[in-house]
């Protein structure tokens, strides 16, 4: 008997009644089923017709790493419009995620049940363990603030409260009925934490490429904001910061954040605390509720998580994967009051990394731009929700024990050329003015075709021109040459 088909005689045996006097349950234990979390998968690979009617099921819901990542296939493949009951197909998504699973353990799950008939039961058995554990880890979480006497009370009973009607699923737990009154209410002004960019409540996304420098802006704004210091010559407001690195390492993190906080002219009395390699992920609503806890615990204004691509499970380029945790960020930003600032890596083209919803959830879309080599730093909103579009620069100094960043002008990045821009800029050197067909058939470092967007690309920069404009129809050819510099 292999260990799937022991734990479906498990399920499949009805527990003996417990008697009245049944002593305290086993606590040393999360609540879990195993047998439920097989029985629910091998439903499915069963009769995949079923899934639509467990799909509310998440990844987090399974306690066995293998069956949480057959789960994420499923939604993965789901949203494809791909098959399920495939094993060539879900061993493909799997490797694609970077997960490798046995194969004898994927064959015997597709052959776990006899029918699909009892999936509902099953994945309700797993989803009401699941909620039994985020209850147990938000209720010791909350727990372990009442005890911290720098957390005031009130704040931990209100939270106490609200988690209770969640958990219950109450629906007044879950949303309010607002009325014209309250739109028509006065609204409080905005409670700025970065003068002009980040207030709270708000969740801010700072993406830049390797090298730009985004840590450190963020430990320094960290420290900044921690000692009530200016950010280069940015007002900041006062309020205690938690940083979660989960990218870095305590090591590296302690030192930067040393270095930061003498930079801010401060010293221990600075109100920052960081946490590191805590493996966070917040499409997991266990650690969606941990995190919250502690936030609430330590009493922070603005949360700085680094980065985006540690804090989640599933994959930052797919919608229904990064979609949960903005959801997530959003609810911890008002559950909490924090200001919330994830720092993100951009793509190959400079523009943020994976899924849409990266820049349409957050409230700041904030770009960090600057040359590995150089110390000049640019920073640029492409999405501010209360605040003005802004474009602005610092210079990053480093100390023999100290960094800080300081006021400067915005520097353009300079713009690179493609090798087929390069070979129009070096043919009309050459050769000066030129038909357009003579320029395509001169390629010599890459395809005519490239070529030939290579000179319309170039026109529309104006590093070269059409000399004869007015000149067009059936038998014209276009003449091009480089663009003079401006006086001569």
């Amino acid at each position: 008997m292999s260990v799937l088909e022991a734990t479906m005689t498990n399920l499949n045996t009805p527990e003996p009644e417990a008697p009245p006097d049944e002593l305290a349950p086993d606590t040393t234990q999360p609540p879990q089923d195993r047998a439920a979390e097989a029985a629910t998968i091998g439903s499915v690979f069963f009769n995949p017709k079923y899934y639509k009617d467990v799909a509310y099921l998440l990844p987090a819901d399974f306690t066995d790493d293998r069956l949480r990542w057959i789960w994420a296939a499923f939604q993965h493949l789901t949203e494809r419009g791909e098959s399920l009951d495939d094993r060539l197909t879900l061993q493909a998504e799997l490797q694609r995620m970077g997960q490798a699973i046995d194969d004898f353990y994927i064959l015997d799950l597709m052959q776990l049940v006899p029918t699909s008939l009892h999936i509902a039961e099953y994945a309700a058995i797993v989803k009401d363990k699941a909620r039994r554990r985020d209850a147990i880890t938000l209720f010791s979480a909350l727990a372990a603030a009442a005890y911290n006497p720098n957390r005031p009370i009130n704040e931990t009973l209100t939270r106490a409260a609200e988690a209770s009607q969640e958990n219950t699923g109450s629906p007044q737990g879950r949303y309010t009925v607002h009325n014209a009154a309250d739109a028509l209410a006065p609204r409080p002004p905005v409670k700025w934490i970065v003068e002009g960019l980040i207030y709270d409540k708000s969740v801010t996304v700072m993406y830049g490429d390797g090298g730009t420098k985004k840590t450190w802006a963020g430990m320094y704004l960290a420290a900044c904001v921690a000692s009530g210091a200016a950010w280069g010559d940015v007002e900041t407001h006062k309020t205690r910061v938690l940083f979660v690195d989960e990218e870095n390492g305590e090591s590296e993190i302690s030192g930067r954040a040393a270095f930061c906080i003498r930079g801010a002219l401060s010293d221990a009395s600075a109100d920052l605390r960081y946490i590191s390699l805590a493996a966070f992920h917040l499409d997991d609503p266990k650690d969606e509720a941990i995190l919250t806890a502690e936030i609430l615990a330590q009493g922070a204004g603005l949360v700085i998580l680094d980065a985006l691509a540690d804090l989640m499970i599933g994959d930052e380029n797919a919608k229904q994967d990064t979609q949960p945790v903005f959801n997530a960020l959003r609810r911890i930003a008002e559950k909490t009051g924090a200001a919330i600032l994830v720092i993100h890596h951009a793509n190959k083209q400079g523009s943020h990394r994976g899924s849409s919803v990266i820049k349409d959830a957050p409230d700041i879309l904030l770009q960090v731009a600057s040359d590995p080599e150089s110390n000049f730093v640019n920073f640029k909103t492409e999405k501010n929700r209360k605040g003005k579009a802004l474009k602005w620069a610092m210079c990053a100094t480093w100390t023999p024990d100290s960094f800080y960043l300081t006021a400067a002008e915005a520097r353009e990045k300079a713009k690179v050329l493609s090798k087929s821009q390069e070979y129009v800029m070096r043919y009309l050197n050459e050769y000066g003015a030129s038909p357009l067909p003579k320029i395509i058939a001169g390629a010599d470092t890459c395809s005519p075709e490239a070529a030939r967007k290579a000179v319309y690309n170039l026109a529309d920069l104006r590093k070269i021109y059409r000399t004869n404009p007015g000149e067009t129809g059936q038998g014209v050819t276009a003449i091009y040459d480089l663009m003079k510099p401006e006086g001569e």
